[in-house]
């Protein structure tokens, strides 16, 4: 499988749009990967995971044609993953017709938005399917396996199952775990049942700390995974760890922190990146 990072950012996206604080301004001045949009991945040029904000912004960067788009994976329903308003390109008006409809697989939050979005005025079932996304429940798009889990989040909706996606294709398994605090038990249970070619972890926090009731992680949490996937045969030296979903609250800028992620046996990323398992 073959990713690519469209967006590592938190919600704000770094250099935030409203400070200046020095992780602002650091990043701003050296420029080039230390400028993040908001998370946001697309798997062999055919399954985008969370739609952002920056959509526009990564269409025109990295040339991803969103009118051939045809699988989006909604992780919950934070308009930094979630920007459900403009989905309302995709009607009638906005683009030329002959567009394939997009199947939009996601939790029933996400779902009841988009149903009750008064915009898309009853004509959604013509240009999207809506697919619901439930933790354990194994779905298939084309030739990948896609397993939801439950994500330690949480949204303005109280009874959201916010989730992150274990992604199986042509022997290789991924896991995008973001956003998330730290996993609930019945999670590491399940991930460390399995052997990961790729995984990719929040760090939002960055060098902060966090606690177990903390709804993103930070390095430390990271280093922990990454210990207990280890430590059941769930990764190994072939398997590729990503840190990604970095806020400036972290205090991590890319240039002068990479090296510290590295020693740790994490790969920090930024924006464009492309790995392949």
């Amino acid at each position: 499988m073959k990713v690519k990072f469209l967006g590592t950012a938190a919600a704000e996206g770094i250099p935030a749009l409203f400070c200046n604080c020095p992780i602002c301004m650091e990043s701003k001045r050296l420029g080039g990967k230390n400028i993040r949009k908001r998370s946001s991945i697309i798997i062999d040029d055919k399954i985008v995971i969370d739609f952002t904000n920056d959509a526009m912004h990564c269409a025109h960067t990295y040339g991803i044609d969103y009118s051939r788009l045809e699988y989006l994976l909604i992780t919950h329903s934070h308009s930094d993953h979630f920007n459900y308003y403009d989905l309302e390109f995709k009607l009638p008006g906005y683009r030329n017709e002959g567009n394939p409809k997009l199947n939009i697989y996601a939790n029933q939050s996400c779902l009841d938005i988009l149903d009750q979005f008064e915009d898309f005025s009853g004509n959604i079932d013509e240009h999207f399917t809506l697919n619901r996304a439930e933790p354990f429940k194994t779905f298939s798009i084309e030739d990948y396996r896609i397993t939801p889990l439950p994500a330690k989040h949480r949204t303005m909706y109280e009874d959201e199952e916010c989730l992150i996606y274990i992604i199986e294709h042509d022997g290789k398994r991924m896991l995008y775990g973001l956003d998330s605090g730290y996993y609930f038990d019945e999670v590491i249970d399940h991930i460390t049942k399995l052997y990961f070619d790729l995984v990719i972890l929040d760090c939002t926090c960055g060098f902060g700390e966090t606690n177990e009731n903390s709804t993103h992680m930070c390095l430390k949490d990271n280093e922990q995974i990454v210990h207990i996937l280890r430590e059941n045969k769930a990764i190994d030296d072939k398997t590729i760890v990503i840190s990604q979903h970095f806020s400036h609250n972290g205090l991590v800028v890319y240039d002068r922190d990479k090296d510290i992620f590295k020693k740790k046996g994490l790969i920090m990323a930024y924006d464009g990146m492309e790995v392949e398992a």
